[in-house]
């Protein structure tokens, strides 16, 4: 069973996040953010019901997909196959790939709990496939539960004072946000509307965020706002300081510590940080570890330090099979 990159992560023949140009018969989407979305009129995508809801509805695309539910099997090829909870967004998943060797897949995770969604639990396996983005041991998340009451009281106070604007990812840390504000404050936020649009896929699927107003040129209706960051800018803060003729306070949800203009940055993240990639690791009980997105090189030598387990990044050379790893 081979492991390698080349327009999708494979492992066997199971090609996982491929691209658009990856023409095989089936692949595995494992959440519905555009980096990991690229589809053909070709394959068949494998992915759990709320992914292909949110590929349908945020890209307007129509593959054909085999929608596969949280722990349900199916046969692929020579081997097996089975989703299980990510923790990153909704529908989003770990792949579990059963053949000559048990293989796991994290994909973007994270097993904290948040407030509209469980964390990742470990899947035992032989080769751990193991998302790196925040592999350094600077990366440290504080507890969900803290931030949230920041951002809350940031919101009460700011709002007194003026109109607060809350910058998150459309999908996934907006809806997040949603709920915060509305668990945390008395206000109802106004809300982009590709913020809107996901916040309802969510509450389709069971997730309850709380209330919400679509931003439609009613910007008095409300002393808060959850905009994508994209979005965010000085040109839009002053705008809306004129607009409104009150003070603009902005704060930014995200686990990197980019100001970016912000008054306030909020650590949260949809990603494990470092504390969390090492315990996941050592609950899995791999006998290999391969590392991929990010700090792979920095992330596979602490692995190998700290928990003597053997651990090599995707990227390096010549390194593309599991037999080579071993």
């Amino acid at each position: 069973m081979q492991i390698h990159s080349n327009k999708a992560l494979f492992v066997g023949n199971v090609p996982i996040d491929a691209k658009a140009s990856c023409k095989a018969e089936k692949a595995v989407i494992s959440h519905g953010h555009s980096d990991h979305v690229a589809t053909n009129k070709v394959t068949q995508y494998i992915c759990t019901p709320e992914t292909e809801t949110i590929i349908r509805s945020r890209y307007k695309k129509e593959p054909s997909f085999a929608p596969l539910k949280f722990g349900k099997k199916l046969s692929f090829g020579d081997s097996t196959i089975s989703l299980y909870n990510s923790g990153h967004i909704l529908g989003s998943a770990q792949v579990l790939v059963e053949g000559t060797k048990t293989v796991a897949v994290t994909n973007d995770f994270k097993v904290q709990d948040s407030i509209i969604q469980k964390g990742a639990k470990p899947l035992k396996c032989d080769i751990l496939v193991l998302e790196s983005t925040f592999g350094k041991p600077c990366y440290s998340f504080p507890k969900r539960e803290e931030v949230y009451k920041q951002i809350g009281n940031f919101v009460k106070e700011k709002s007194k004072q003026g109109f607060v604007v809350l910058a998150g990812y459309s999908l996934g840390k907006a809806q997040e946000l949603t709920k915060v504000v509305n668990e945390y404050t008395d206000l109802t936020p106004l809300v982009h509307d590709s913020v809107y649009d996901n916040n309802k896929v969510y509450e389709e699927h069971g997730t309850k965020l709380g209330d919400y107003i679509k931003l439609d040129h009613n910007l008095h209706d409300s002393n808060v706002l959850i905009m994508p960051p994209s979005l965010v800018n000085h040109n839009l803060l002053q705008v809306l300081e004129f607009s409104l003729r009150k003070k603009i306070f902005s704060g930014f949800a995200t686990g990197w510590n980019f100001r970016n203009g912000f008054n306030e940055i909020f650590p949260l993240s949809d990603h494990a940080d470092f504390q969390q990639l090492l315990d996941y690791t050592k609950q899995a009980e791999p006998k290999l570890v391969i590392t991929m997105h990010g700090s792979e090189r920095e992330l596979a030598s602490y692995i190998q330090r700290r928990l003597g387990i053997a651990a090599r990044p995707l990227c390096e050379k010549g390194q593309k099979t599991i037999s080579e790893y071993a």
